[in-house]
This record gives C-alpha cells, sequence and structure tokens, in this order.
C-alpha cells in the first residue's frame, strides 16, 4: 500500500534525558539458514557462542544438538563480531566411543583426549585465553551430563551433571578434557548443574552455577559459585592436570567447601545459568545475565526473558535485574521457546570476560526441541549513554504525543493523522484494528500503525530493531493457521530505506540495521502492513536510533 508522507506536526520541547544503561533494539546476526548450513544442516544451538582471537582473526566456538543423528557436535567459526556464522571452518564429533558407549581417546574428534572413564556428553560453554601470549593456549569451561550412563530417559535426561575443564595448545582445533570441578551437592540425578559464566576477581577464577543450595527454609535449586585461582588453575592445565583441591564453593559467607560435591550459599535471584557473564572496566561492576524460555509453571507458561543482574564483588548479586534485554509473554512465543544461551562479548574485542562501557550479548532466539526456526540476536548496551543520543520507542512510549515518537495512521491515499490514546494502555486509529503498543503494532484492516521519530540535531544515526509475529497460532502440523503474514517498512522523510516481509507465525523475524544522515526536524517513519489481511498480526517491533 502506498502512504503519502505528510507528517502531522506536534509541538516539541526538549529531549528527556536519556537513560542509564541504554539498550538498543536487538538484531538478528545469523538466521536459521546460516546457522544450518552445510556440516550443521539438522542442528540447533545448545551452548553459548564463544569467541576468541588470533593473530587479529576472530573464531567462535559452539556446541549443539545434532537432532538427524541424536549427538552432541562442536564447531569453529570465523567471523566478525557483526556475523560470527561467515565461515565454519570444522564440525566434529565430541569424542570417540567405546562400545560402552564412552568417550576414548582418539585423534579426528574435538576432545581427542578424555581423562575421566566415564565421561557420556559435553558442551563448551565459555573460554579463557591467556595474555598476552598468542601461543595457541586456551582453556574452557565445559558442561558435562550423563555421567556414568545415567540419565538418557524423558524423566530423567540430564542424568549427573558436572562443570569440568578443557585444554588446548592448537588454538582450539583439538581439546583435551581434563577432567570435572564441580558437581552439585548431594549429586542428585535429574538436576541440571547448568553453566559456567565465569569471571574473574582478585586473581580468581569465579564459576557460577545450579546447585542444591542450603537456606535458613532447607535444600532447594540455587545459584552458587566457586572458585580457584587463575595462576594455579593454568600451571595444572599445562600439565595435562586439574590440580588438587584448588576449586572452593563459596557457603556461609567464605570459600571452604569442596567444588566437587561440596555445600553451596545462594548467592543470585533463580534463571537459567546457560549464559556467560562479564566484568566492565567502566563501570567496575560484574554483569550475569539469566534467562527463562516459555517452560510450564503452574497452569500457564513463564514469560521468556533476559534479564541481567549486577555484582561489586563477584558473590552478591542484585536482587532485581539492572537491565532487562527481553521479557515476553508466553502468549506471543511458542511453548518451550524465547530465549537461551546467551553470551556477553566486548565491543572492542576485549578478552576474558572482560569489556568497557560498551558491550554486546548474543542469544539465541527460538531454540526449542525441534525447531524449525531460530536466529542469533544481539543487542549492544550502553553502560554510559550521552544523553539526547538514544532513543527507543518502548522507553519513551506513553499516553503524550512526542516530543520524539509520534504515533500515526495511513491508509495510503492521503496526509497521515494522530492516532488517539485508549484507556486500555495503546494508541489506535479510527480503525479499531490499527493499534501501537510499547514494543510494536497491530496492522488494521483499512490503516497502517505507523511510528515516526523526529530528528533532535543534524548528524548520522544508527537504526536498529527486529520485526517478527507476536502471534504464534500454529496448527497441529505445525504451520501457522492464522493470518497471512505482515511488512514493516522504514522511511526517511520521503525516501524509502528498506521493508522487511514476516511470514505469520514467525517469531524470529527479521531486522533492520543501518546508518543514516539527518538534520534537525528530520523524520524517520516505521510502517506496519498487512498482507491480504490483517488477521493474526500482532507485530513485535521496537526500533532503537542513535546518534553514532
Amino acid at each position: 500500500m502506498r502512504v503519502m508522507f505528510i507528517l502531522f506536526v506536534l509541538a516539541a520541547c526538549c529531549s528527556p534525558a536519556a537513560a542509564t544503561p541504554f539498550v538498543t533494539s536487538p538484531v538478528i546476526v545469523a538466521s536459521h539458514n546460516q546457522m544450518t548450513g552445510g556440516a550443521l544442516h539438522l542442528t540447533q544451538p545448545d551452548a553459548p557462542m564463544s569467541t576468541y582471537s588470533v593473530l587479529g582473526n576472530r573464531y567462535w566456538l559452539s556446541s549443539q544438538w545434532d537432532r538427524g543423528n541424536g549427538k552432541i557436535t562442536h564447531s569453529t567459526h570465523g567471523g566478525s563480531l557483526d556475523a560470527p556464522y561467515s565461515q565454519t571452518l570444522w564440525t566434529k564429533d565430541t569424542c570417540a566411543r567405546s562400545s560402552q558407549g564412552y568417550c576414548q581417546s582418539l585423534p579426528g574428534y574435538a576432545f581427542t583426549q578424555v581423562v575421566p572413564s566415564d565421561v557420556v556428553d559435553l558442551w563448551f560453554v565459555s573460554l579463557y585465553q591467556p595474555q598476552p601470549v598468542d601461543d595457541g593456549e586456551l582453556l574452557a569451561f565445559v558442561h558435562e551430563e550423563r555421567v556414568g550412563m545415567t540419565g538418557g530417559t524423558p524423566e530423567n535426561r540430564e542424568g549427573k551433571t558436572r562443570i569440568g575443564l578443557a585444554w588446548s595448545e592448537d588454538h582450539g582445533n583439538t581439546w583435551i578434557y581434563l577432567g570435572r570441578i564441580i558437581s552439585p551437592h548431594g549429586d542428585p540425578e535429574s538436576h541440571n548443574i547448568q553453566g559456567a559464566p565465569y569471571v574473574i576477581k582478585d586473581g580468581y577464577f569465579h564459576v557460577y552455577f545450579t546447585d542444591k543450595v542450603t537456606t535458613a527454609n532447607g535444600v532447594r535449586d540455587g545459584i552458587a559459585v566457586a572458585r580457584a585461582s587463575v595462576v594455579s588453575v593454568l600451571q595444572a592445565a599445562r600439565s595435562n592436570s586439574l590440580g588438587t583441591g584448588l576449586w572452593k564453593k563459596y557457603s556461609n559467607g567464605a570459600f571452604n567447601t569442596d567444588g566437587l560435591g561440596g555445600v553451596s550459599s545462594p548467592i543470585a535471584p533463580w534463571g537459567i545459568t546457560h549464559t556467560q557473564a562479564a566484568y566492565s572496566t567502566h563501570t567496575g561492576k560484574y554483569y550475569l545475565p539469566l534467562t527463562f524460555m516459555t517452560w510450564p509453571s503452574g497452569a500457564g507458561r513463564v514469560n521468556s526473558s533476559v534479564k541481567i543482574y549486577e555484582s561489586t564483588d563477584a558473590v552478591t548479586w542484585s536482587a532485581s535485574p539492572s537491565i532487562v534485554l527481553a521479557d515476553e509473554g508466553p502468549d506471543t512465543l511458542r511453548n518451550d521457546a524465547g530465549y537461551q544461551y546467551c553470551s556477553i562479548v566486548d565491543r572492542a574485542g576485549a578478552p576474558n570476560a572482560q569489556v568497557g562501557a560498551d558491550f554486546y550479548v548474543y542469544c539465541v532466539k527460538d531454540p526449542y526441541l525441534y525447531s524449525a526456526n531460530f536466529g542469533l540476536y544481539r543487542w549492544q548496551v550502553m553502560t554510559s549513554p550521552v544523553a539526547g543520543d538514544v532513543f527507543r520507542q518502548s522507553t519513551g512510549f506513553g499516553m503524550a504525543q512526542g516530543p520524539r515518537w509520534q504515533y500515526l495512521h495511513g491508509d495510503g491515499s492521503g496526509p497521515l493523522q494522530a492516532m488517539t490514546w485508549a484507556s486500555a494502555g495503546y494508541w489506535v486509529g479510527t480503525d479499531a484494528y490499527a493499534r501501537a503498543v510499547s514494543d510494536g503494532f497491530h496492522t488494521g484492516t483499512t490503516q497502517m500503525p505507523v511510528l515516526a521519530w523526529l530528528a533532535p540535531k543534524t548528524g548520522t544515526v544508527r537504526i536498529e530493531g527486529t520485526a517478527r509475529s507476536a502471534n504464534p497460532m500454529l496448527g497441529a502440523d505445525g504451520l501457522p493457521n492464522c493470518g497471512d503474514g505482515f511488512s514493516v517498512g522504514v522511511t526517511h522523510n520521503s525516501t524509502a530505506l528498506g521493508s522487511v516481509s514476516i511470514v505469520a507465525a514467525d517469531t524470529v523475524g527479521a531486522s533492520f540495521s543501518m546508518s543514516r544522515p539527518v538534520v534537525a526536524g528530520d523524520a524517520l517513519f516505521f510502517i506496519a502492513a498487512p498482507g491480504a489481511n490483517n488477521y493474526c498480526d500482532s507485530v513485535r517491533f521496537d526500533p532503537s536510533i542513535r546518534y553514532e
């Protein structure tokens, strides 16, 4: 449909102070096709990606579930911070298998040496690259399941779980699995220790995981921490060893119980720790993302969320998140879907769980079992944004038009008109289905909702956002049974910058990521249009704009 771009001008005033921190709208940096090409066919991500550099080249280490063959595989990719899956350098099975299914030490696999004799399944979670010498050394924190052939049933998939260490001296091409450093208290089966995000404080690795924690009200699942000296861990790894008694869990105010089976005290709110953590040299704080997917809870399901908690001592974490990247209701996502496997990466490429003022967070969107579509989302977190230089629709949303964001509608045949604020908490056109909410739209039967942003000054702006469906309506065959999709376009004044088409029930979507020079008073328009009809056209789209 054609839109005549005549801006409905409203009184403007000064720009409100920027929130601190500021989070850009997510963009997709790896599509489903990129993440399943070639040797990755019929796989899906099953852990955070870890990044490292060799002679100025950036590499990424991943672990994925090969659902076509029922096994875990591991890959190394070459690619920038904007395109992690540019090239898949190798994909390997975990290890050679004995007749009983245990890992053996043989060449040709990701783990060419495996020290424990009862290892079954391993995942790479996070990396440490010794600095400053680039001599091939890498230390990996590894998640382990089904120890001793426990688990492996629908009721008990994980069996006994551990966190271990692996060592490489050839830039991650081959690995030695050194063994286990952390196990849950009581060693229960069907308890996923998860993990293992880490940070470094005072010369110690601090590794976070799920344990059976002891509280005043008894023993429950909770997030715990263990630590060990970086120097001692590396010294032992270089001798193909774990050392002796290096890892101690935090319990009752001190690191005083054994990493393997010791008692833990809870140190953070509950969440899923299949993530990576970081320390910011700019803020002096530690950051830990915790996630949820739309899993069952009572008679319903929980929101899928990515919430970042902070700490000043790497032990005690804030009770509430300091940064929320996503928090989406189960009715807008598929079952057991949403966000998982989040990595933190410094924008400038600093290694080893260390970031500066700005950092990236990468999370997989919709990696549910046998997913037909998933993607790798990336947010930029700016801990100290410049006031008046950053804007996001959801942070400026409210019951007043302007000064930066305006909520309009049009049918393509005349000037755009202002929407009206509804008492239910959204903007609406004269067509009752043409709506704008804090993080998106619904297309109308005769009108298109239009979001307008007015530039407060001259400069170059970065426009980012991902449009996707918030109507995951699927039939028994797994195909969409409601609606025919929609499109979202971006226009600068009267110049079209691009558009994306989203098929029905696509909760991953497609992204805008572009730079554009503007002068004060210019307008950027974001327009949502239906296909042949507007059935099930709930659009999740929350663009961000920042001056570069």
